[in-house]
C-alpha cells in the first residue's frame, strides 16, 4: 500500500475541474489564486443558485462552497450536488459560528470542511488528498451514505404526484381532498407548514392549513403580501416567499384553472431544515397542477382519467426533454405500441391503453440520477442495479391509480423476456401480460433506432432486422410479427418524432439488445 501511495503522490498532477462558490469577492479571489496554483481549472459562482446552474454543464471534480450565503446555503448546494453527481466531493467553508453546520454537512455527504481563516498550504493539502483518493478509487470518490435517502426523497415526490390524482377518484368531499393534498405535500417535500388558499368567484378566501401553527401564520402573512406576484405567474413557476429578517422560507404555486376561482398551494420550511432546491420547486408546481385537475373533477365529475394521464405524460415529456438522448423516447414507444396493437386487431380501447402504457413505461426512471442515465461509459454494478429497479419503482408509482392497472403491468414487466431471462420477475411466454410484451418491442426498437450516450443510432432496417432475430427469445413471436408488418415509412416517421438531431454520417454498431435502455 505504501508503494502505491508513493506512486500516486509523485505522478504528474491531475488537472482537476473545480467549482468555487462564495459571496465574498475577496475570499473568492483568494480561492481562485490558491486553486489555480495547484494545477486546477477553476470556475466560480457568487451564489448557490448560480452554482446549481453551472452544475448543468457537468464534469466538476470538486466543489468548494461557503456555507452561509444569501439565498440557498452551502448545505443546500451540497444536497443539489449529491442529487445530481453523488461521486463529486464537496468541501464546505465555514466560520467559527458555522462549525456545527459543517459537521452536519459531513454527516450528509460532504468530503471535508475548511475553517476560516485558511491558508494556501491548507488548500494544497486538500487538493493532494482529493487527488490521492481519486487515484486510489480509480478516478472517483465513492457514493455517499446518503444516496439511498436522496433516491427515496425523489421517489416519494413522484409518487405523491400520482397519489394526489388518485385521491380525486375516491369521491372525497372537497375539504377532505384538500386536507389529504396537504398531508402528501408536507410528507414528500418535508415541510414544516403548508396551506391551500382558495379564492372563490365572489372574492371570498378560505384557507386550509397544516403543520406548525406559528409557521403557518407566518406563511399566510407572506402569501398575502405576495399574492399578486403568485397570480401573475399563471401557474408557470413557483414564487419564493421570504423576508430578510426571517429564518423561514416559503414557496407558493398557483393552482390554475379551477373554474373562475383562484387557488394557491403554499409550503414553508424553517431555515435550519434547508431551503427549497430546484427539483422541489418543480414538484410543487406538479402538485399544484395535479391538484387543479383533481379539483376540477370534484367540481365537474368528468374527464379526470384522461387529464391525469395527460399530466403524467406531460411530466414525463418535460423531464425527457432535458436530455437530448431521451427526448421523445416515451412518445415514440407509445406510437409504436399503438401501431402493434392495431395490427394485432385489438379493440380501440385496448389500442389506446397500449399507447398509454408506452407513454408511461419508463416512469420509474424519473427518480434515477441524471448522471447515471446519461453515463457514456459502462455502468458499475451498483449503477446497473439502480437502473434495473426502475420497472418496480414505476409500478409502485402507478399502483394507487386503479384505472391504470393494465398500464402498470406494462411498466413492471417491459424488461421481461419471452424466454424467461428478463427482469424483475423472470416471467416467460404468455405469463408476461400482453400489453407488456407489446411495449417491450416498441421500447427495444426505439432504443436501437435512437442515439444513446454510449453509441449512435442504428438504421431503421437494421433495427427491424434485430426485432426479427429476437423473436421467440427476447420477444413474443406474434408481437414481433405484428411489428414487422408495420410499413417501413411509418416506422421512419415515428422515429423522427421530437428528434431534432441530425443522423450521424457514420453509424457505429449498437450494443446487444439486452442493454439497459
Amino acid at each position: 500500500m505504501q508503494a502505491q501511495l508513493n506512486t500516486v503522490e509523485t505522478a504528474e498532477p491531475e488537472l482537476l475541474r473545480v467549482l468555487l462558490v462564495d459571496d465574498n469577492a475577496s475570499v473568492l479571489r483568494f480561492l481562485v489564486s490558491a486553486f489555480t496554483s495547484t494545477h486546477c481549472q477553476v470556475m466560480t459562482a457568487s451564489t448557490a443558485e448560480q452554482a446549481i446552474e453551472l452544475l448543468g454543464a457537468g464534469g466538476f471534480d470538486l466543489v468548494v462552497s461557503d456555507i452561509k450565503m444569501p439565498g440557498l446555503s452551502g448545505l443546500d448546494l451540497l444536497r443539489a450536488v449529491k442529487s445530481r453527481e453523488p461521486r463529486t466531493p464537496v468541501v464546505l467553508i465555514t466560520g467559527v459560528p458555522s462549525v456545527n453546520s459543517a459537521v452536519f454537512g459531513l454527516r450528509h455527504g460532504a468530503y471535508d470542511y475548511l475553517p476560516k481563516p485558511f491558508s494556501v498550504a491548507e488548500v494544497k493539502e486538500l487538493i493532494r488528498r482529493v487527488r490521492r483518493d481519486r487515484a486510489l478509487g480509480q478516478g472517483h470518490i465513492g457514493y455517499p451514505a446518503g444516496l439511498a435517502e436522496e433516491l427515496a426523497r425523489r421517489q416519494s415526490g413522484v409518487e405523491s404526484l400520482s397519489r394526489i390524482g388518485e385521491l380525486a377518484l375516491q369521491g372525497l368531499e372537497s375539504g377532505v381532498f384538500v386536507e389529504r393534498v396537504l398531508e402528501n405535500t408536507i410528507r414528500s417535500l418535508r415541510c414544516d407548514a403548508a396551506l391551500i388558499l382558495m379564492c372563490d368567484e365572489g372574492g371570498r378566501f378560505n384557507a386550509s392549513r397544516m403543520g406548525d401553527e406559528a409557521l403557518v401564520a407566518q406563511l399566510l402573512s407572506l402569501l398575502h403580501a405576495s399574492f399578486g406576484d403568485v397570480v401573475k405567474t399563471e401557474g408557470r413557476e413557483a414564487v419564493t416567499l421570504t423576508r430578510q429578517d426571517q429564518d423561514f422560507e416559503g414557496l407558493a404555486a398557483m393552482i390554475p384553472g379551477v373554474g373562475n376561482a383562484i387557488g394557491v398551494l403554499c409550503v414553508g420550511r424553517a431555515a435550519c431544515n434547508g431551503a427549497f432546491l430546484p427539483d422541489e420547486r418543480e414538484l410543487l408546481l406538479g402538485y399544484a397542477q395535479t391538484t387543479s385537475v383533481a379539483l376540477q373533477k370534484l367540481l365537474l365529475r368528468e374527464q379526470l382519467e384522461q387529464n391525469l394521464v395527460d399530466t403524467i405524460s406531460s411530466f414525463v415529456n418535460a423531464l425527457e426533454s432535458k436530455d437530448p438522448y431521451l427526448k421523445g423516447h416515451s412518445a415514440r414507444v407509445s406510437l409504436y405500441s399503438s401501431e402493434v396493437a392495431t395490427v394485432m386487431g385489438m379493440s380501440q380501447a385496448d389500442v389506446v391503453m397500449c399507447g398509454r402504457a408506452g407513454m408511461v413505461h419508463d416512469l420509474g426512471k424519473l427518480v434515477m440520477l441524471d448522471n447515471i442515465l446519461r453515463k457514456p461509459r459502462q455502468l458499475t454494478e451498483e449503477e446497473f442495479d439502480l437502473i434495473r429497479s426502475h420497472p418496480v419503482i414505476g409500478d409502485k408509482i402507478l399502483k394507487p391509480l386503479r384505472f391504470l392497472a393494465c398500464e402498470a403491468k406494462a411498466v413492471r414487466h417491459h424488461h421481461e423476456r419471452y424466454d424467461g431471462k428478463g427482469y424483475p420477475d423472470g416471467l416467460a411466454g404468455e405469463d408476461i401480460p400482453l400489453v407488456a410484451r407489446i411495449v417491450t418491442v416498441g421500447d427495444a426498437f426505439d432504443a436501437m433506432a435512437s442515439d444513446r450516450p454510449y453509441r449512435n443510432r442504428r438504421p431503421i432496417a437494421a433495427a427491424v432486422e434485430e426485432i426479427a432475430l429476437g423473436s421467440r427469445t427476447q420477444f413474443d413471436p406474434l408481437v414481433a410479427d405484428a411489428f414487422l408488418a408495420i410499413p417501413a415509412a411509418r416506422l421512419e416517421t415515428i422515429s423522427r418524432l421530437l428528434d431534432t438531431r441530425q443522423t450521424p454520417a457514420g453509424v457505429a454498431d449498437a450494443q446487444p439488445m439486452a442493454e439497459v435502455h
